[in-house]
């Protein structure tokens, strides 16, 4: 199933932001989550709404996403800085 890669303004506006050597990684990186969403899903934790939230854990950042099948989109919510 190929899914559409839909990302939030606001990481949009972080990505801006990071070396692009950083931001072509991350990016790569999304590109695999957008191919096998399941694959890159270190743990899960809830929205506020109970949805189930994956998140990915790449180098020093959580990526948040949600994979909605329904409308086979990869929705990128948020990217946190890992503690």
């Amino acid at each position: 199933m190929v899914f559409r890669l839909l990302i939030d303004s606001e990481v949009l506006e972080k990505l801006s932001r990071m070396p692009e050597g950083q931001r072509r990684a991350v990016y790569e990186h999304l590109g695999k989550i957008q191919r096998y969403p399941g694959h890159y899903s270190d743990y899960i934790r809830p929205d506020a709404e109970g949805r189930r939230l994956d998140v990915s854990i790449f180098r020093r950042f959580c990526i948040v996403y949600w994979t909605d099948a329904a409308d086979r989109h990869v929705k990128i919510l948020d990217l946190e800085e890992n503690e």
